[in-house]
């Protein structure tokens, strides 16, 4: 069974793959990891930017979504790419990221391209 995943691709973006069922712990998880990356790369005089892949995203439990916000919010990052095709997924982040006050750093996608594109645009 593949697990959620948290590393730096050749592009130099953060990459954060969800895979299936969510819980606060695994949210806080890849927050973590995906943070220490960031602080690392922005050490080096690097802009952190994050890729948050959601395609294979199972039940997120309403504890864990308001801490996706509480991590949103936290500016650990220059940009964040959420990536999806869920419809409803899509309103929802658009909510959230009404909520965090981050709305230029932070946009959803559905298309991989356009996704990557926008976070590699200075």
């Amino acid at each position: 069974m593949q697990q959620n995943q948290v590393f730096i691709n050749d592009q130099d973006i953060i990459e954060i793959h969800v895979v299936g069922d969510q819980t606060v712990e695994s949210v806080q998880a890849m927050g973590d990891k995906a943070f220490e990356f960031a602080r690392a790369q922005r050490s080096t005089g690097k802009r952190p930017v994050i890729l948050d892949n959601l395609l294979e995203m199972g039940a997120v439990p309403k504890e864990a979504r308001k801490l996706v916000i509480d991590l949103v919010k936290s500016g650990e990052y220059d940009k964040l790419a959420m990536l999806g095709s869920d419809t409803l997924l899509r309103f929802g982040a658009n909510l959230m990221l009404q909520a965090t006050g981050r709305g230029t750093h932070v946009r959803y996608f559905d298309d991989h391209e356009k996704c990557v594109a926008w976070l590699l645009k200075a």
